[in-house]
């Protein structure tokens, strides 16, 4: 890119809003598409639910902690 093309501001791309911006002429269609294909791939950063990790099935950890036993007679 030269000093010519600023890079657009990636708000631009957010894709709840980008048919808008299209629309009113702030970037093209060209833009977003070449936006699209810079992003890079994060698929392998990906987790299956299978691979959370598993909760307890006691009650421990659960709510509020317990108060301290008094020592007091």
């Amino acid at each position: 890119m030269t000093r010519e093309e600023a890079a657009p501001d990636p708000v631009l791309f957010d894709r709840r809003i980008v048919e808008r911006n299209i629309k009113r002429g702030l970037i093209t269609r060209k833009d977003y598409e070449k936006f699209l294909k810079s992003l890079s791939d994060s698929a392998d950063k990906l987790k299956s639910p299978d691979e959370a990790p598993e909760a307890s099935s006691s009650s421990e950890g659960k709510g509020p902690p317990s108060p301290p036993a008094s020592t007091t007679p």
